[in-house]
This record gives C-alpha cells, structure tokens and sequence, in this order.
C-alpha cells in the first residue's frame, strides 16, 4: 500500500503536466501513487499521460468524456489504496519534500483529517494584486480555529495543497457538484462533520498563475457562485438558531449581503469601525461583512470584549 494516493484531474493541460508531474517524480516519499484522471481533453494532455504511465508504473491513467472536476476527482478517490489522499492540479508544482513534511504532520498529530500547507504564486509578474491580496491572507490562516473562523470569507485553504485523509473525505461523500467552487463546499461540510484541519507553515505548493486557469475562466468560481455557496452554509451552521441576526457592514459588502440574505435578516447597520456606544446596543447573533481583514480584527476583539462568543454570537463573511 502506497503512503499517499495523489490525485490529478486533467483538462486540456498540456503547456504544463509535464513539469507538474515532474514534481511528483521528485518526491522525497517515492512511495506514492498517482490517479490521473483525463477529463475529456481536446489537447495532447491524453498522449503525455499515457507516456507518463509508461515510463512510470506508479502513474495510472482514466480517460473519461468531459464530466467536470467534481466527477474526475471522485473517479481518483474511488481507485485511491492509501489512507492518506493528496490533491494536485495538473497546472502547478508541489515542493519535492511536501508530502514528507505533510506526513510527518499527521503523525504527530492523530487528530488532524487535513492539511494543506502554505502557497507560492507563479510567475510573480502574472499574479495580480486580488491574488497576491488571497495569498498574504490564506497564508497567514495556519490551525484549524483560525481556518474556522475565517471560512466564509473565501477558501482558507488551497485545495490543491491539501493532504487529506480518505476515510474522513469518505464519509462525507467526496465531492459534490453543486455548480460552485468545489473546494470550499467541501471545507464546509468537513468542518460541520467535525473534521480537524492543519497547514504547514512553508510554502510547499506552487499556485501557476495563466490566463487560462480554471479559477479565472469557470462560472463555478465567480461572485455570484460562491456567494449562493456561503449564503447556504451560513443558513445552516448560524442562521438555523431561528434568531433574525443583525447585519453589520460597509459600501459594497454590506449592498451584497444585504440583497443576498434579505428576509433572513433582522435589521442591517453600516458602521465602519465598532463604537463603545454602538457595541453596547449590539445583541446577538451578528453576521459581519467586511473584506479587510483590520477591519475584522478590530470588530473581533470588540466583540471578545462584550463577552460575544465568535461561530456562536458572531460570525463574519465577505
């Protein structure tokens, strides 16, 4: 048995499987496996596959039509032998030393189901400020209180850095399709399932950044997309207490949570900082929309002070 299964979706992705699978190759845990599942390329991406598992008994290769991301990396799973799965998207680069590092993680800590570890954008002149922005902000997210909390902000861990372990990823069904972003959708029904999350400290994934990546051309990953998400798992880890909460924002944010949650919500207050006077009035629950994380931090540690408990007096979203 294998120590980590990887699993690769492939969709028209041959300007770069080949450095992607070289650094799989290079691996310090030679002892791996990897799923490749074809998800209906048009490209060469078929043809480099094929050599790979030629030259490389460890490689395996599905060819399917084009079914989605969800539905390839399902595939993967359900080939999977080792107790422990690792993510890895045709177009990046893994560090040769981080599924040792990953794995040396879970052994020191048994209770860990995920972890990912921190991500490097590449080429740097092709990553634009937004990305550079996720990153500083993903990377800072390293323990699982941390990564909770922040959850409906954006994805606080990248998916293809992720190791994960199968049996937990198993029994909440693997990936579903919902016409939304994969990756956070299972984040959340992993974290409402009690699973425990982690992420290395150094940069062990490689995010390449082209104008052809899924996260810039997919109508899964848009603002309206993943604004259906978060509002669904908003309604059932906070707004299922059956208390109308308070929305608390600024400009734009607060428009969007405004319009998105409607009726779900009691009353709705622009204030760009927390006053003590304002904070006195505050009850709970409260949904709070602010993207920079200062702004977050200031309300957090107002909000800790009244007493309020975040995940169950407040929570934020953006």
């Amino acid at each position: 048995m294998p120590l980590v299964s990887v699993l690769l979706p492939v969709r028209d992705a041959e300007p770069w499987l080949a450095s992607s699978l070289a650094s799989l190759a290079r691996q310090t845990v030679a002892d791996h496996e990897i799923i490749a599942v074809d998800d209906g390329s048009t490209d060469g991406s078929r043809e480099l596959l094929d050599r790979a598992a030629r030259r490389d008994p460890r490689v395996v290769v599905h060819h399917t039509p084009p079914r989605g991301l969800p539905a390839a990396l399902n595939l993967a799973l359900a080939h999977a032998t080792s107790p422990w799965v690792a993510r890895h998207d045709a177009d990046d680069v893994s560090h040769r030393e981080r599924f040792a590092r990953q794995l040396r993680r879970a052994e020191s800590d048994p209770r860990l189901d995920v972890i990912g570890t921190r991500v490097k954008l590449f080429p740097a002149r092709a990553a634009g400020v937004g990305m550079r922005r996720w990153v500083a902000w993903h990377n800072a997210l390293l323990d699982h209180d941390a990564m909770r909390r922040e959850l409906l902000i954006d994805s606080p861990l990248a998916h293809g850095s992720a190791l994960i372990r199968r049996a937990t990823l198993e029994r909440v069904g693997g990936w579903h399709e919902r016409g939304w972003a994969e990756d956070l959708d299972l984040w959340v029904r992993l974290y409402r399932a009690g699973a425990r999350f982690a992420k290395l400290g150094e940069p062990l994934y490689g995010w390449r950044q082209h104008p052809g990546s899924a996260t810039r051309t997919d109508e899964r990953y848009s603002h309206t997309r993943f604004m259906a998400l978060k509002v669904e798992a908003l309604s059932s880890v906070f707004l299922r207490q059956g208390r109308e909460p308070t929305l608390i924002g600024v400009g734009r944010s607060l428009a969007r949570w405004r319009d998105a949650l409607g009726a779900k919500v009691g009353q709705f207050l622009e204030l760009r900082r927390p006053f003590p006077r304002v904070n006195a009035a505050l009850h709970a629950p409260l949904i709070l929309a602010y993207m920079a994380p200062a702004a977050r931090e200031r309300w957090r540690i107002h909000l800790h002070a009244l007493g309020m408990r975040e995940l169950e007096d407040f929570i934020f979203v953006a």
